[in-house]
């Protein structure tokens, strides 16, 4: 099973990825770590990325950084989760957007 395909799946350690656990344990064998039942949010993953992205773009004068970052954070998301990601990643530039757009708005510095 591909490395990737691992992310999310409640059947893997989401710590170190390296070993299947069942329902049974508590912990994983390899790392050791507690298991939990949560799981990965990757809109909220995909809205701080974008957030962040934007906030590059911005401070670098629009150099393109942010579809850079996009492409090498989605290439980690499991298939099923691109488009919660994406739908995020859209949220969170747009979210930042707006916050400056008011800053500018009310002569806020940045």
């Amino acid at each position: 099973m591909e490395l990737s395909d691992r992310i999310g799946n409640n059947e893997w350690c989401q710590s170190c990825l390296k070993r299947r656990v069942n329902n049974g344990y508590s912990q994983c064998l390899f790392c050791q770590r507690k298991m939990t039942k949560e799981t990965i949010d990757y809109y909220k993953v995909g809205y701080k990325d974008g957030f962040a992205a934007e906030e590059v773009n911005m401070i670098t004068f629009d150099s393109h950084k942010a579809d850079e970052i996009e492409k090498q954070q989605i290439s980690k998301v499991p298939e099923k989760s691109k488009y919660d990601y994406a739908t995020g990643f859209l949220d969170g530039k747009n979210e930042y957007q707006d916050q400056s757009s008011m800053d500018a708005a009310f002569g806020f510095d940045f």
